[in-house]
């Protein structure tokens, strides 16, 4: 938040005008002011308590005595000396404020809201009140309440990004999200906030959960800084968190281009290329950052990854080798040049680094689905293996539909029939889009002569979008980011 208690940068009291109070100790008054001037706090204190001897009833003393043990740390004696001169001072603002200031720092939070709450009835105009009060309101999540003392704060000081941006806050945060917006648009047209201002109040905004909100900041700061890599990129990001991919893409072109040492959107401009199915450009750029960030790994990834899209093993194969080497305990890399191998047909390579991504990342079920699947293919003497390694997976991942259906391969190829359909009736029950599960199941339906029930798997496997190396999943487009 970023309306800020006074108290976190140490205590900073309320003054009042001695005038108001009865002066019969006027020499005393001045004595004590002088020491804490000085900041003779200690002295302070003993000099006031001896006045307070004689002059019990003298609210300035108290007032003064308060001040004193408050800036001693004293909290609770000097919450006994602010409530002493109450009763002497009750149209006083100040002596409620620093109630309300001590009670927050000993964290009674009802009673400093009390205590706000009858200072600024007193004296709405007072900003550091206000901003206290707000602060102490949101700090309860009392946002709707905080609109109040914010909106004065705002009247008072309209220049006050942080103000601004916290009445933003209360506003959506108390489900005013029409009047969030509206202050969002007038803070942004009046540019009243810096580029650095804008681009803290998107991020607090995301960070908080309202992403549309901290977006509308971030599409402004474009409008306003179009030639600005950190506004372009950072919007880039939050729409690639959104997955609007296309979109994404197009800022953090421009981001690039504006900053083109700028790793961070680079790596996030490769992501979303790759992500919104823009494998040629994809490639294109990644070939063309090669020189300027040759060794940053997560740019040699989506490459790698982007070569494998193309269906260019070798290329790809010869990435993720060097990768491996780079990054030896990175799972994933193993996984992927293992599926590289496997496709080039270098089979006991990709059985190897299976394996090897395995032993990296054992709670990975994907890992043991691939390797089981690769086994299965190489004939009886392997669906053993093949077999465990699936039921592995399944233990891991209990609704993941493609290792019943590799399974289910299996369990045919060993004339378990029923079992296999079982599993692969599973497994359209818990992925219904898997083409691949109707496929083999009307595959199966027609094995068993179910022929009415084959041609309802066929019919709706045709309806399904093909889904290519859907059997690898780091192979998907979210595997985009980094090994």
């Amino acid at each position: 938040m970023l309306v800020r208690t006074r108290t976190s940068t140490g205590l900073v009291l309320f003054l009042i005008a001695i005038s108001v109070f009865a002066q019969p100790s006027a020499n005393v008054l001045q004595q004590a002011g002088q020491d804490m001037d000085a900041g003779q706090y200690s002295r302070a204190e003993a000099r006031l308590l001896a006045a307070l001897e004689a002059d019990p009833d003298n609210g300035s003393l108290w007032f003064l005595l308060g001040i004193a043990r408050a800036q001693l740390k004293k909290i609770d004696p000097a919450i006994q000396a602010f409530e002493k001169a109450l009763p002497l001072a009750a149209d006083q603002a100040p002596v409620y404020f620093n109630l309300g200031l001590l009670h927050m720092q000993k964290q009674d939070l009802a009673q400093a809201e009390d205590a706000y709450h009858r200072g600024l009835a007193l004296d709405s105009s007072n900003a550091p009140a206000n901003q206290n009060y707000a602060f102490l309101l949101m700090q309860q999540g009392k946002f709707r309440e905080a609109v109040i003392p914010l909106e004065q704060l705002k009247a008072m000081t309209p220049h006050d990004v942080s103000v601004r941006a916290s009445l933003i806050q209360a506003y959506l945060k108390s489900g005013s999200k029409v009047e969030g917006g509206a202050e969002i648009d007038d803070l942004m047209r009046t540019h009243v906030a810096t580029l650095a201002q804008g681009l803290e109040l998107a991020t607090l905004l995301d960070d908080e959960g309202d992403a549309d909100a901290g977006r509308r900041v971030l599409e402004a700061l474009v409008n306003f800084w179009p030639t600005s890599a950190q506004a372009h990129g950072e919007l880039g990001l939050m729409l690639t968190q959104k997955e609007e991919f296309a979109q994404a893409s197009q800022e953090l072109s421009e981001a690039v281009q504006l900053d083109p040492d700028s790793v961070k959107y680079s790596v996030a401009y490769g992501e979303a290329l790759m992500r919104s199915g823009q494998y040629p450009a994809a490639l294109k750029f990644l070939l063309t950052v090669q020189n300027r960030f040759g060794k940053e790994p997560r740019l040699r990834y989506q490459l790698a990854l982007t070569h494998m899209y193309l269906l260019r093993f070798p290329e790809a194969t010869s990435e993720l080798e060097s990768l491996a080497r780079e990054l030896p305990d990175s799972a994933r890399v193993r996984f992927l040049l293992a599926g590289c191998y496997e496709v080039q047909g270098e089979l006991q390579k990709a059985e190897e680094s299976y394996r090897k991504a395995i032993q990296l990342a054992p709670e990975e079920p994907g890992y043991y689905r691939a390797l089981g699947s690769l086994l299965q293919k190489q004939g009886l003497a392997q669906l053993g293996d093949a077999m465990q390694l699936l039921r592995k997976a399944l233990a891991l991942d209990p609704n993941d539909a493609d290792s019943r259906v590799v399974l289910a391969r299996c369990l045919e190829k060993q004339g378990e029939l029923e079992q296999a359909a079982s599993l692969l009736e599973q497994a359209v029950g818990s992925e219904p889009s898997s083409r691949r599960a109707h496929t083999a199941l009307a595959e199966l339906y027609l094995r068993q002569r179910r022929l009415d029930r084959a041609e309802q798997e066929q019919a709706i496997a045709a309806r399904l979008e093909d889904q290519k190396m859907k059997e690898w999943d780091a192979w998907r487009p979210q595997a985009a980011a980094g090994p």
